[in-house]
């Protein structure tokens, strides 16, 4: 998809719209210590020249959790695990308007309605979806998105002309490590379910999950995967082990190795939205706030599918800090033409309070 031209002049240690090679982008990976410390402070640069002082905050709603059929090593929601995943059937429509009316109030500029399972086919759910999209349209500027398996592309299409303007599917790992990962479903499934969103015309979050046993050129075939499918949003998660799952006791990762990850990710994809996500606070500890300075310019606020996150005010102070402030991506001046399209003749329903960053913290409403 076109993305809007930059017309500031580009420094040359910037990658130009295709980004740097695989080949650096591999050597790139290693950096530590001085080494690291320049790889950001490059990656920053490029946010910077490609996205300029905004940030992305997204939020969720876990709207049908646990007793899922598939076998993903990760997850805590497979029925196939004894896990303390919680279990319940889809929310309703109101009280997935109610959460994302919430989460626009607090600041974030799109919200997924996320649902267990393989994909969404059962015409009562996805009447309900239909439902919970129209709410969201009429009560909300947010970028309305889902999350919900391996959907057809009629499926999606359906989903379109009832408000929905974006997929968030992951191809979770590397195409070499895919099966030491998943068994019930295959890498060409999740990449068909990319290529349907992209079909629909809708605005496409994809990437996949980092520290579950791949090695690093694992890791760089992932977004070179992204970059070949020409995906809009890539979300990069790390593993947060959950107890019961097949992954449970993997802790692979360092704060410097997701660090070095999301500043290769941005010169590899410089002119994408890179957000960081899951696992971020159990990953990078101490080094959260650098995210932004790595060369990220989005994150998830609120709380995960099936774990909390931290204290949205904690995300804003960081932002705040580093002179940067969070805009919707439906409500950007910078934001990619297919993205103005979208949202063209739609509602646009004004902030009924200033954004996180111009309002007292007393004033937070509770996401999650």
């Amino acid at each position: 998809m076109t993305q809007q031209t930059v017309t500031t002049p580009r420094p040359a240690d910037i990658p130009d719209e295709r980004g740097i090679p695989v080949a650096e982008a591999r050597s790139l990976l290693e950096a530590r210590g001085e080494a690291l410390q320049k790889l950001i402070d490059r990656a920053n640069r490029t946010r910077e020249h490609y996205k300029g002082q905004e940030v992305r905050l997204c939020a969720i709603t876990n709207a049908k959790s646990g007793r899922c059929p598939e076998d993903c090593g990760f997850c805590s929601q497979s029925v196939r695990y004894e896990t303390d995943a919680p279990e319940y059937a889809l929310k309703d429509a109101d009280t997935i308007a109610k959460e994302a009316v919430a989460a626009w109030e607090a600041g974030a500029g799109e919200f997924s309605i996320v649902a267990s399972g393989r994909a969404m086919t059962r015409e009562k759910e996805l009447v309900e979806v239909e439902k919970a999209l129209n709410l969201i349209r009429e009560k909300t500027s947010l970028m309305r998105c889902a999350s919900l398996g391996l959907q057809s592309s009629e499926s999606l299409l359906r989903l379109k002309a009832a408000g929905l303007q974006a997929v968030h599917h992951n191809l979770e790992t590397a195409r070499s490590h895919h099966a030491n990962v998943v068994t019930t479903h295959t890498y060409e499934d999740e990449v068909q379910a990319v290529k349907n969103a992209k079909a629909a015309g809708l605005h496409v979050c994809s990437a996949g999950i980092f520290g579950m046993g791949e090695d690093r050129d694992q890791r760089i075939e992932l977004l070179q995967a992204l970059r070949d499918l020409d995906v809009d949003s890539i979300p990069l998660n790390f593993l947060n082990p959950r107890p019961g799952t097949p992954l449970a006791e993997r802790h692979d990762l360092t704060a410097e190795d997701c660090l070095a990850l999301i500043a290769v990710a941005r010169l590899m994809l410089p002119t994408k939205e890179i957000f960081v996500c899951g696992g971020r606070e159990v990953n990078l500890g101490e080094r959260l706030d650098e995210i932004f300075l790595a060369g990220a310019n989005g994150t998830m606020v609120g709380n995960y599918l099936t774990t909390k996150g931290r204290g949205v005010e904690r995300d804003i102070d960081a932002i705040e800090k580093q002179g940067l402030r969070p805009v919707g991506i439906t409500e950007s001046s910078t934001a990619p033409s297919h993205v103005k399209a979208l949202v063209e003749g739609n509602p646009q329903p004004k902030r009924p309070r200033p954004p996180l960053s111009e309002r007292g913290r007393n004033a937070l409403p509770v996401i999650g």
